[in-house]
């Protein structure tokens, strides 16, 4: 979950000051601290030589090329390294913290007992305790808490007896977990890297190269890329670039990817906030998804009616889109199944040849999907990724690929890639009952209805509901049939934005216990849509406002049992996608009240790439 940004040949000759800014669009990734460690320029040796060395306040005596480290604890928003020389290489890290507390010591980049290497790591080593022993006994000297150090250490040990490159692979491959590492060489201005489980890109650009666990952070240097495999490495020289296979370290051909992204999508665009600039965009990426993947879509009805099981996989958001998409598919008269992909595994063994799995993910490199993918697939499943982010694990790792086009989605909290992935399932079960032309023009009506609604206005109501409701530390949020999974990320986006403990609940669930927790002005949000559920809901609401609950209805329709309305277009089943956003706003609004960062919530970061 950790964020990698390295340079090769920088052609600012400050790639310190470059890592730092592509570590910046990395911070999504993890903002417990961060670091960058550049290798200077032939004249700034002296000057550092002067000052001391490195961070740990060592000289690299038996390095040629002296490395300087800088890390701190904290949000890297803010962060310089106007203080670092000048370079043409450099690597750095943004932490999210795992092994270790949030320290400055515990920050990446590490470096060896010599000097002469420093690492940054995205993962965990589940076996460092065992080989931090092994190299206690050897006399190394540890700075931190962290499982990542070890790394440093053991490659100092290799490369006594071999080259840099195969002393990386050896070390690496002795690693147990999902990991990616770079090693910058500080005696030949060498950057290794590799993968295994979490995600590495390289940028190949005029000249100069990069290294980033996203393409966003070199995104206006090159859009030429190469996504590393598991098992693969990158040697990254001044030179060039090798890509090499880990088990053999033979080296394997590169085949780059040209990417059209524009450097504009990872941009605010006037926003304060990308989590409010990717809300508002949802006005274009939604009804976007009528417009892309009919052939795919038409591949995927086709197994599906060859299909005798339906599963629907994901991870938080995901998960709640899978159990929309559970619904969807009711809809059309085909059952499904939906699996928070954390608890799949046991239910694994149920899938064969005649199964489809439908596997949903934001980035495609959540571990606990990708695991529970793997297992389907082991059993015989067909794979569908349903993924925004382009080019990731599960995209390769299908049989069939949904991409949803929303566009690089920066904020932490999920908002337009979970609508378009939500839009894209409402389309696929429709193409499944030959009702894929009445779908398109309901998701291209959805947004014009959209376009009218999304508007200052709407925002305004928002804002000011979000005003009363400052000061409240519960919420609660019901919704029936289509609406509960609306209800559940309702309640998600004002958890992850606000800290505000919301908690969402099916609305036939409320007798049966849950309606003890209500009292006197307890904000209660009634999630509704114009169908068969209107009266049953508006039932419940009627039971929450008995027991004192103030009933915030969020629905197409007004009702005497709303002390607040926030009205939202009707449009049918995808009427969950306007009721949604408005739970987005909401906890943007409250988050921004209550002086959070709504673009990174504390202790969340976007791609959760470890178990």
């Amino acid at each position: 979950m950790c964020g990698i940004f390295a340079v090769v040949n920088d052609t600012s000759h400050h790639a310190a000051r470059t890592t730092l800014e592509g570590l910046k669009k990395l911070e999504y990734r993890g903002y417990d601290s961060w670091g960058v460690a550049v290798v200077p320029t032939a004249s700034q040796k002296s000057k550092v030589s002067a000052k001391g060395g490195s961070a740990y306040g060592r000289k690299s005596l038996k390095s040629k090329n002296q490395i300087v480290i800088k890390k701190k604890i904290g949000k890297i928003g803010e962060a310089t390294v106007d203080d670092m020389p000048s370079g043409d290489i450099a690597i750095g890290h943004t932490r999210w913290a795992t092994h270790g507390g949030v320290t400055d010591e515990n920050a990446h980049p590490h470096m060896d007992c010599s000097g002469r290497f420093v690492v940054i790591h995205n993962g965990i080593v589940e076996n460092y305790q065992e080989l931090k022993q092994s190299l206690l006994k050897k006399k190394h000297t540890f700075h931190s808490e962290t499982d990542t150090e070890v790394i440093a250490h053991l490659i100092e040990d290799r490369s006594k007896e071999m080259s840099v490159e195969q002393a990386v692979l050896m070390v690496f491959k002795e690693l147990v977990g999902s990991n990616a590492i770079g090693v910058l060489d500080g005696h030949t201005g060498t950057i290794v890297a590799c993968r295994n489980g979490s995600p590495l890109s390289i940028g190949v650009g005029k000249e100069q190269y990069f290294l980033a666990s996203d393409v966003t952070a070199f995104l206006g240097h090159t859009q030429d890329v190469q996504f590393l495999e598991d098992g693969e490495a990158v040697v990254m020289t001044p030179s060039g670039v090798k890509l090499l296979d880990i088990a053999s370290g033979k080296e394997k051909k590169l085949a780059l990817t040209h990417l059209d992204w524009k450097v504009t999508d990872a941009q605010k665009g006037g926003y304060p906030h990308f989590t409010l600039k990717e809300i508002m965009e949802q006005v274009v990426t939604v009804p976007k998804t009528a417009l892309v993947n009919r052939t795919e879509m038409e591949t995927i009805g086709a197994m599906v009616k060859q299909s005798t099981r339906i599963v629907l996989i994901g991870c938080g958001t995901a998960a709640y889109c899978a159990l929309a998409s559970q619904y969807f598919f009711a809809q059309v008269g085909r059952e499904a199944k939906s699996y928070g992909a954390y608890e799949y595994l046991p239910f694994a063994g149920f899938s064969d040849t005649k199964t489809i799995v439908f596997a949903i993910s934001q980035s495609g490199e959540t571990a606990d999907t990708l695991i529970a993918a793997r297992a389907a697939k082991k059993n015989g499943a067909y794979l569908v990724a349903v993924v925004n982010a382009r080019v990731s694990t599960l995209e390769r790792m299908a049989d069939v690929v949904l991409p949803v086009g929303a566009g690089p989605e920066i904020s932490v909290v999920s908002t337009k890639a979970f609508t378009s992935q939500l839009a894209s399932m409402y389309l696929v079960t429709r193409m499944c009952a030959g009702k894929y032309e009445e779908a398109v023009n309901n998701v291209k009506t959805l947004g014009e209805l959209l376009a009218g609604w999304q508007t200052k206005k709407l925002l305004g109501e928002v804002l000011d509901v979000a005003k009363l409701l400052m000061s409240q530390e519960d919420m609660y949020v019901i919704g029936k049939h289509m609406s509960y999974p609306a209800a559940l990320e309702f309640a998600l986006k004002i958890k992850e934005s606000s800290y505000i403990h919301s908690e969402p609940f099916a609305a036939g669930e409320l007798k049966h216990g849950v309606i003890t927790l209500i009292q006197k002005g307890t904000p209660c949000f009634a999630i509704g849509a114009s169908d068969e559920t209107k009266l049953e809901l508006l039932s419940s609401a009627a039971q929450l406002k008995a027991r004192g609950g103030t009933i915030i209805g969020v629905a197409p329709y007004a009702s005497s049992e709303f002390d607040i309305h926030i009205a939202t277009p009707d449009a049918g089943p995808l009427t969950i996608i306007p009721n949604v956003i408005v739970g987005q706003l909401l906890g943007y609004y409250l988050g921004i009240g209550r002086g959070t960062d709504p673009d990174k919530p504390r202790n969340l970061a976007k791609s959760v790439t470890v178990k």
